[in-house]
């Protein structure tokens, strides 16, 4: 996957958009738009920063492997790697589902 695919795809995922990631950069919203549509091309210094905004890490952003998964985190990842766009969606909305009830339960234990 191109670079500006993935980073569009990823800014999405984490809720933001073109302006917010921008401003939360530095940098302009037409930047973040030149970037996605592979338009241009980022400096080292520009990925970090955008990592630095979304809380990953340069590597995740630019493709690496997911840094410090144990062996059941991959084998579930493999798997959803083969799941139907439809199977997908759908875990991702449980996952988000699950997120939520945690967050609320963990609210009333602090």
């Amino acid at each position: 996957m191109q670079f500006g695919k993935r980073l569009a795809r990823i800014r999405e995922d984490a809720g933001y958009t073109q302006s917010s990631l921008a401003r939360a950069v530095g940098i302009s919203q037409s930047a973040i738009s030149q970037i996605e549509a592979g338009e241009r091309n980022p400096s080292y210094e520009t990925i970090r920063q955008i990592a630095a905004a979304m809380k990953l890490s340069p590597a995740y952003l630019v493709g690496g492997e997911v840094e410090g998964l144990n062996d059941t985190e991959r084998a579930l990842f493999r798997q959803y790697r083969g799941m139907s766009d439809d199977a997908k969606r759908e875990l991702e909305q449980f996952a988000d589902y699950l997120r939520a009830k945690s967050n609320t339960k963990g609210r009333g234990s602090r």
